[in-house]
């Protein structure tokens, strides 16, 4: 009976030891993730590549670049999730990359994110699109024609997208103008031209095609 009561005991005592070693593992990893939204849709986007990286400490001061910590993509559902032990940083970042996407980077205070306690946020991404912009003076042309052009809404801040400043051209020109843009959404352009008295303003609602290019043509 004695012996039967032993080893209840030491199977208890196992049990015990072996649930506290399994919490203090867990509560010394930290957790982030997050679900992947399109901007445009407002559905889950599966199949996302996200980075996660970090400034970590190197040879006892911070380093000045990210460096990567691991990679996942998304699920069906647009979920991910980061699970690793707890590092020395002064900021992390998520990293979001596919195809017909644009890419963009968030960067997460170390603050936020506490050992044991998971860090979970929404993203959003949008469909990369191109706007081409075709512009062409129809005969007669006079060295005095003026256009101008804007776009009202719809533009990107980022590399090669596109802005909201005032283009301006003038006398017999033929070019193009083309750049990036969210996808799957509605664009207002205005232009204007003028020669001598002659003024005409034109504005007009596009809807870009997502992953695709969308023509607009301003024929002068």
């Amino acid at each position: 009976m004695r012996t039967d009561r032993i080893i209840s005991f030491l199977i208890l005592f196992i049990c015990i030891v072996g649930f506290l070693t399994y919490c203090k593992k867990k509560d010394d990893k930290n957790i982030i993730s997050g679900i992947t939204i399109n901007q445009q849709t407002l559905q889950p986007v599966s199949g996302v590549k996200v980075e996660l990286s970090a400034k970590k400490i190197i040879n006892g001061t911070w380093s000045s670049q990210f460096s990567s910590i691991s990679t996942f993509f998304t699920q069906s559902d647009g979920s991910f999730s980061f699970t690793f032990d707890n590092i020395r940083v002064s900021d992390y970042k998520l990293s979001f990359s596919k195809t017909n996407y644009f890419s963009d980077d968030y960067v997460i205070s170390p603050d936020q994110v506490e050992p044991g306690n998971e860090y979970k946020n929404t993203y959003y991404i949008h469909f990369e699109s191109w706007l081409k912009i075709i512009i062409k003076n129809n005969p007669p042309a006079y060295s005095g024609d003026n256009l101008s052009f804007q776009l009202k809404s719809g533009s990107v801040n980022c590399p090669d997208g596109c802005d909201d400043i005032i283009h301006n051209y003038s006398g017999n020109m033929d070019t193009l103008h083309v750049c990036k843009i969210y996808g799957s959404q509605s664009a207002v352009i205005e232009w204007t031209y003028s020669y001598n008295t002659i003024h005409q303003q034109h504005i007009d609602t596009l809807w870009i095609q997502p992953a695709d290019t969308t023509l607009y043509y301003i024929n002068y």
